[in-house]
């Protein structure tokens, strides 16, 4: 990402020449920011006996998960549809975990392979595919008492949440699949989601490595991915390195002395700086004293805002400069104050928001027509977007070595009424 007299480009092409081509509101990912961040992935755990798996709930476009298969990636999947997708991308059966959350025996008799590995949630998820006898080998998701993340709502682990088993409970889950012969192969802990210390993270690791000897069939060690990336200016990136080092020092001797493979999968960190959603400014007003530009995008583009009160930098591609950047932000620049809104029927479609209520951003002076980049997108930006409001989902599109191609098409009305009397 970088501006030419004074335009945005990303991965050489002019974000213009992009919504001129494809139209807004537009997601564009940078294929270059995606393989740099899986080889800092691979690179910052190198020193263990170690897999690196992808958490596709983060963006499950199949161009980019083809990208990152091509890296030696596993995948993370959470659903039977996201299982299809990681297959039709090209990830054999056997690098790909179904990670439950309630799953119904409908969705355990949809796991369309018995090689891939069923990570579960619950004893009572246990139970079920002891009915079906379910061939697949089985891994136990351990809440290890330890939880962390960017909102209360992507914290995964600890108190008061919907994943993992009780160290408590653990003997029981254990006898169960053991009395019904599977193969408990893997244990698993995530315990939240944009984690942006180490300490947290280490001390699941460490709750795991204690686990072990109880589990001689493991093949696998999985710590979870969440780990954070920059939204602001001035965020530091995520010392992945450091964490790298420090995991290495406290699980690599026993992994390698039970001749374990350890697992990570991130997914925000691979994606979310790839990812920019283009929108068109369609409208200025004052209202209360206070300026507002309306875009051709909402929160059924792009929820976070509006869900977690999270923040994107918003950038004017039309008109700006390297000072605009998150990585180059300059204060000193000339800005308006101003307030970006969606353009759904709906009070909280409003992109700049802070402790539950509506604020102004600085941005550079915005014209109705200018183009607006809300930056990082990557990760939970298509993938949680919806069509509230009878909006069409927005086209996707990859740029990489200067060339840019469609990897989803924009949708019609037709896709509105598809599967509806």
């Amino acid at each position: 990402m970088e501006y030419v007299q004074e335009i945005l480009h990303l991965g050489g092409v002019s974000v213009p020449a992009l919504a001129e081509r494809f139209g807004t509101p537009l997601y564009v990912y940078e294929a270059a920011s995606i393989r740099k961040q899986v080889a800092n992935v691979r690179d910052a755990f190198a020193a263990l006996p170690f897999r690196p798996f992808y958490a596709m709930k983060a963006n499950s476009n199949l161009a980019l998960l083809r990208l990152i298969r091509e890296h030696g990636f596993g995948c993370d999947a959470v659903s039977p549809g996201e299982i299809h997708l990681a297959l039709r991308a090209g990830f054999a059966p056997e690098s790909i975990w179904f990670t439950c959350s309630n799953t119904s025996f409908e969705d355990f008799r949809a796991v369309p392979d018995p090689r891939i590995v069923i990570n579960l949630n619950s004893v009572s998820e246990i139970d079920k595919i002891v009915e079906l006898g379910l061939p697949n080998p089985v891994a136990l998701r351990v809440n290890p008492d330890v939880g962390a993340g960017h909102h209360a709502d992507v914290i995964t682990a600890g108190e008061s949440v919907k994943f993992g088993i009780d160290l408590a409970e653990l003997e029981t889950a254990r006898m169960l699949l053991e009395d019904a012969g599977s193969s408990i192969v893997g244990l698993h802990a995530h315990i939240g989601s944009g984690v942006d210390s180490l300490a947290p993270l280490l001390a699941s690791a460490e709750c795991l490595l204690e686990l072990i000897d109880d589990f001689p069939e493991l093949r696998w060690l999985n710590f979870g991915g969440g780990i954070a990336t920059p939204y602001r200016p001035g965020d530091a990136e995520f010392p992945i390195a450091e964490y790298g080092a420090a995991l290495a020092r406290i699980a690599g001797p026993r992994l390698r002395e039970r001749n374990l493979t350890a697992i990570l999968e991130p997914g925000r960190y691979v994606v979310a700086a790839s990812g920019v959603l283009i929108a068109r400014v369609t409208t200025k007003r004052v209202s209360a004293g206070v300026d507002w530009a309306g875009v051709d995008a909402g929160f059924n583009d792009l929820v976070r805002p509006s869900k977690y009160d999270a923040y994107h930098h918003i950038v004017n591609a039309t008109r700006g400069e390297t000072g605009a950047l998150r990585e180059t932000y300059d204060a000193s620049l000339h800005r308006e104050e101003i307030v970006v809104a969606g353009n759904l029927c709906e009070s909280g479609d409003v992109f700049t928001r802070a402790n539950h209520r509506v604020v102004t951003r600085a941005i550079e002076p915005l014209r109705v027509g200018d183009l607006v980049a809300f930056c990082d997108a990557g990760a939970y930006g298509f993938s949680m977007a919806s069509h509230y409001n009878a909006r069409l989902l927005p086209a996707e599109v990859l740029v990489d070595g200067g060339e840019a191609r469609i990897i989803r098409e924009r949708q019609g009305l037709d896709d509105l009424f598809r599967g509806m009397e």
